[in-house]
């Protein structure tokens, strides 16, 4: 390849340096041993300024024009109007790389008369500026690459950041307002926002939902939204958090310790299991067996009945024909008690009775002869323990614990008590354990009702044995306390698992 080259340079001629710069026009070719295909490596053009430099004791170098006619891949010669081509951007890096090695002082603007723009012209200083900046900043820079801040090619966003800001904001007051954020919602609130202005029709939905993934938080969340399945968890209004969070204060300022829960306390709590004596039951448990996650299907045969979900109350509703049993979790001392009450027990003042009695003997087993038994029962405020309205305590079950020299944690009136703290109680865990190990040994579907009762009462001993053996039982109530502690720190808020 043949290069033009018009150069003004300061010799030194014998060894003697002049007084001055020695004009010197040369016209020369590039020695090198290879074709030089300046186009195909950034490398060949470094290696095109050196060669100026090769032959000469260069002191100074002032280049007047450096005129290279370039032919190449139209990626590597072609650009947007206006800009440096790939090739040009090499050019002005040799030039940089080559005047920062020789000590040859070229300024941006040196620089810039050198390269030609796409579509003629020559780059400012401050552009040639703007490329070393960038080169300097990015390790991985190759001619070509785009930077991340460079204007962005194609026709101008009809919806602007400005706007999708805009949105945001309106989408996550609507939220914030108890309204579920929607298209039609921010569209109705924002209608000038959301207004294309080449169409004068809203934008679609494809955009507006897409800043809803790419501008919206919760409070107190860097996540943005995503449209997703919620937890399971049921939610808790305001006032119900502030409620737990003063009834976690009040725990908090009784000064209890993990020792004290583990040998004082019995946390305790009726459940019921439904045993099916019809075929609609029967094919409820089954399909609720199933749960309600993804499930191995073909997906032409989501509409068999197999593959479809479970009533929505299925297993707690008792159908003609089914039987309720029900049986008592009890927590005390690092272990867990499973006590199936008798045929017809019913979770009111009178039942709470018959039970009591029973946890005293079930007590008295478990701390042995001549132990002290734990005497604080800690309950929830449910049905047979106290009042809905009022809070009070059911007088037979506080006489029958009087009569056995237990006492209620919460009192005779339990309104400090929140209504809703399953995820606190030590026992309600205890419960998920036993559910999850009936999911594991579920019960015949088959026979009569007794024999399904029979085999129930079965499962149940064996959930009892495989809990105290498997699981951290005295944690559960030494724990308790930490789970306070961490309802304060959220103020109220549901606790996770």
């Amino acid at each position: 390849m043949r290069i033009d080259v018009i150069l003004r340079m300061t010799t030194s001629v014998g060894g003697t340096d002049p007084p001055a710069a020695l004009p010197l026009v040369a016209k020369t070719r590039v020695p090198t041993h290879r074709p030089f295909d300046v186009h195909k490596s950034s490398a060949s053009v470094a290696t095109f300024a050196q060669a100026l430099t090769h032959s000469f004791r260069v002191r100074s170098f002032t280049p007047a024009k450096i005129a290279c006619a370039m032919r190449g891949p139209e990626w590597w010669v072609s650009g947007k109007e206006g800009s440096l081509a790939p090739w040009a951007q090499a050019k002005a890096w040799a030039l940089m790389t080559v005047s920062k090695t020789k000590r040859l002082e070229l300024s941006d603007g040196d620089i810039a008369e050198q390269v030609t723009k796409v579509g003629g012209g020559h780059p400012t200083k401050q552009g040639i500026a703007k490329l070393r900046a960038n080169i300097e900043a990015d390790p991985s820079w190759h001619p070509g690459k785009v930077s991340e801040s460079a204007e962005k090619r194609g026709p101008k966003a009809k919806l602007t950041e400005q706007k999708k800001k805009a949105i945001a904001r309106s989408a996550m007051a609507l939220k914030a307002s108890g309204v579920e954020p929607s298209v039609a919602g921010v569209v109705e609130k924002c209608p000038a926002l959301t207004l294309n202005p080449a169409t004068q029709e809203a934008f679609t939905d494809k955009y507006i939902l897409e800043v809803f993934r790419s501008h919206c938080f919760d409070p107190g969340s860097t996540v943005c939204w995503d449209h997703d399945n919620p937890l399971s968890k049921t939610a808790l209004p305001d006032f119900l958090q502030a409620a737990r969070n003063t009834w976690g204060k009040a725990i908090k300022d009784m000064g209890l310790t993990p020792a004290w829960l583990v040998q004082h306390c019995v946390f305790l709590d009726p459940c019921n299991t439904i045993l099916p004596g019809s075929q609609r039951t029967a094919f409820d448990h089954a399909q609720a067996g199933y749960g309600k996650s993804k499930r191995w299907l073909s997906k032409d045969k989501k509409s068999w009945a197999r593959n479809q979900r479970a009533a929505p109350y299925a297993g707690k509703q008792e159908h003609w024909g089914d039987r309720r049993v029900w049986w008592f979790v009890v927590v005390a001392r690092g272990r867990v008690r499973l006590v199936p009450m008798e045929h017809g027990w019913q979770q009111n003042g009178d039942g709470m009775a018959v039970f009591v009695e029973k946890l005293d003997r079930l007590l008295g087993a478990l701390v042995g002869t001549g132990g002290k038994k734990p005497r604080c029962v800690f309950t929830d405020r449910g049905p047979g323990f106290y009042q809905g309205s009022s809070g009070g305590i059911v007088l037979k079950y506080k006489d029958a614990l009087d009569a056995k020299g237990f006492r209620s944690f919460a009192g005779d009136n339990s309104k400090w008590q929140p209504p809703d703290i399953p995820d606190l109680l030590p026992h309600e865990t205890a419960v998920a354990w036993v559910r999850a190990y009936f999911r594991k040994h579920p019960q015949p579907r088959v026979g009569s009702l007794d024999a399904k009762e029979a085999a129930f009462r079965r499962i149940l001993a064996d959930a009892e044995r495989h809990i105290n053996a498997e699981y951290d039982v005295t944690g559960l109530a030494s724990g308790f306390l930490g789970r306070v502690e961490e309802l304060l720190q959220k103020k109220g808020a549901r606790l996770g698992r």
